[in-house]
């Protein structure tokens, strides 16, 4: 089952904007619709549509002094309406970390803005949409990594990003999708227990196989699992049959018959940096095998025309959060809004990143 975002989302009257004068609202509208790029989903009355919101966004961030991060999974009008970096959850936490404001809003799911707090623990951590989870995050707790731990006395314990500041605090080292191979190379032992995801640790129990045992948890990700090798094979095919080049770029949550099918594989930030290459080249027939929000800013971020072949699949959780959200954060946070973690947990789970920092770095 493939699930696009088929219009672009409007705002749903839940907050009134500040008025601006027409005169503002029609530059505003013009600049969104000039660098999402896609004139059709994004016409000119739906930037009309959000442009107050976005205005009163950005006055609010310079105002407050606050740093609006976003995954790349979130909506256009998010990643170039309003915020002031875009990038996947890793290079993105090293940016709250590093930022001079005191105060960072993190447009995402839960489990990226509790990883920003665990890196920067004395700044305001801001998450518009509390209720915006993971399938991968929510799908392990630190019980179950204590019982791994208990099965395996003295395995290291690596876990995916994609996971809570409770399940970090009970883990050795986090890793990502770009750096975890080499990471989990590097540890010690002729054992590894790797969480949460499956799919991740195939890969390694495949990569490492002769080297290391992998113990492997049963998560996945909702929205790479769905993605199948017969389904790239297909769509190989009917290309094929015109006269196109397809070039698949998959990430590494996705199965393994999925990525025996790729030509590249990487993160998402990675997958971006890679089909704007091959589209400088000539390759434009290309293959996104992950979330929407890659595909769009693919489009935004390229000079060449594309075209980007099959459906992608939409994050449920990643698309909860709209402009207003944001805006209501910025304006008058509630409670459960405002990242807070034991600090004891920030401290464990401080290290876990640490160390990740240490061996990627």
């Amino acid at each position: 089952m493939t699930i696009e975002l088929l219009t672009a989302p409007l705002p749903r009257g839940s907050l009134i904007p500040s008025s601006y004068s027409d005169a503002e609202i029609e530059a505003e509208s013009r600049r969104l619709q000039r660098v999402i790029k896609q004139p059709v989903k994004w016409n000119l009355s739906t930037c009309r549509a959000i442009a107050p919101l976005t205005l009163e966004i950005n006055q609010l961030k310079r105002e407050n002094d606050v740093f609006l991060i976003a995954h790349s999974y979130q909506t256009p009008d998010i990643i170039y309406g309003v915020a002031d970096s875009v990038a996947d959850s890793y290079a993105l936490s090293k940016e709250a970390r590093d930022a001079p404001q005191q105060t960072i809003l993190f447009s995402s799911v839960r489990f990226m803005a509790e990883t920003a707090k665990i890196v920067s623990p004395h700044k305001v951590v801001l998450h518009p949409s509390p209720e915006a989870g993971c399938s991968l995050s929510d799908g392990i707790t630190a019980r179950d990594v204590r019982d791994l731990k208990e099965a395996y006395p003295g395995v290291p314990v690596a876990c995916y990003i994609n996971t809570s500041a409770a399940v970090k605090a009970e883990c050795d080292v986090c890793v990502t999708s770009s750096n975890y191979l080499s990471i989990c190379e590097r540890l010690p032992g002729e054992r590894l227990i790797f969480v949460p995801d499956r799919f991740m640790g195939k890969h390694l129990q495949s990569a490492l196989a002769g080297k290391k045992e992998v113990i492997v948890f049963d998560g996945e990700c909702e929205v790479h699992a769905i993605f199948t090798g017969d389904k790239i094979r297909s769509w190989r095919k009917r290309t094929a049959e015109l006269g196109m080049e397809l070039m698949v770029l998959s990430h590494p949550e996705c199965d393994a018959d999925v990525l025996e099918e790729s030509d590249f594989v990487g993160s998402s930030e990675v997958l971006i940096n890679e089909a704007l290459r091959l589209a400088s080249e000539g390759k434009r027939d290309l293959m996104l095998i992950t979330e929407c929000g890659t595909a769009d800013r693919v489009i935004a971020e390229s000079d060449e025309e594309l075209n980007l072949i099959g459906a992608c699949v939409m994050c449920r959780h990643m698309k909860v959060t709209q402009l207003e959200d944001i805006l209501q954060a910025l304006r008058e946070p509630r409670s459960e809004q405002v990242i807070e973690i034991e600090s004891a947990v920030i401290e464990r789970a401080g290290n876990c990143l640490d160390e990740m920092f240490r061996l990627a770095e």
